[in-house]
């Protein structure tokens, strides 16, 4: 099976709400190959959540296995990864839940899902704090309200497509939800930030939070700043220019 983009297309906002065929987090939970972490990603011990899964579907004969114990799961709810997110998607204490196979496992509430279309999906990446960012160029802010996120997103989205082209040779890809304009993933820093160790993954924090923001020249090169100098930088781009991601 796919590890990703492959969407379920029944449904009329598919292309905003992005439900898989088969969720791989959701087999490997149930089967006991990982658990949940507090971001919803699924994590091993030793390992932390900077794991990718796939499935493969056989007719082989398998002993079932069975989820791992809540005692013994790998995360201890540090919550690095919500403080990790530059859109704020995570909940830092409302939870949600899923049922598998008459099990029950908890996780953090997201605000909205349409924030980690903004963010993973390259069109914003810059803190609210303004201190550090994602790969990507983008300044929009995140609203509070769910409506006015998808607003904010589809003004992003339409300038995107009007970012210069990169120069970097990063080839991007296009996504079956958005087919006409060619993506550049720049997040999935809550998946990748833990290692499975607290000491690593606060290590990691530290290292995202104080290397600084990217920014776009009009060449289309990208740029890696500290934050001061970002959007001192930033400020002195052509008007037209900064238009396009803020």
């Amino acid at each position: 099976m796919h590890a990703n983009l492959v969407y379920r297309q029944d449904e009329p906002d598919w292309r905003m709400e992005m439900h898989p065929d088969l969720s791989h987090r959701y087999v490997a939970v149930a089967s006991g190959l990982g658990s949940f972490g507090w971001s919803g990603n699924v994590g091993i011990e030793g390992y932390g959540t900077a794991i990718l899964l796939g499935t493969v579907v056989t007719s082989a004969e398998l002993e079932p296995g069975t989820p791992i114990p809540e005692e013994e799961s790998f995360c201890k709810r540090c919550k690095i990864c919500a403080a990790s997110c530059a859109g704020g998607m995570f909940s830092k204490n409302r939870e949600t839940s899923v049922t598998l196979g008459g099990r029950t496992f908890t996780f953090a509430a997201r605000h909205a899902f349409a924030i980690c279309d903004f963010v993973c999906g390259g069109f914003t990446g810059l803190h609210k704090s303004g201190k550090w960012s994602t790969w990507s160029p983008g300044r929009y802010r995140i609203p509070e309200e769910k409506n006015d996120i998808y607003t904010e997103l589809f003004r992003a989205i339409a300038n995107y497509g009007r970012w210069p082209e990169r120069v970097d040779g990063a080839s991007g890809y296009y996504n079956p939800a958005v087919p006409e304009k060619k993506v550049y993933l720049t997040c999935g820093t809550c998946q990748i930030i833990c290692w499975g160790s607290e000491e690593d993954t606060r290590e990691n924090h530290r290292l995202l939070t104080s290397s600084g923001c990217v920014l776009q020249r009009e060449d289309g090169s990208l740029e890696v700043l500290p934050a001061e100098e970002a959007n001192a930088e930033f400020a002195g781009l052509g008007p037209a220019h900064r238009a396009l991601y803020e």
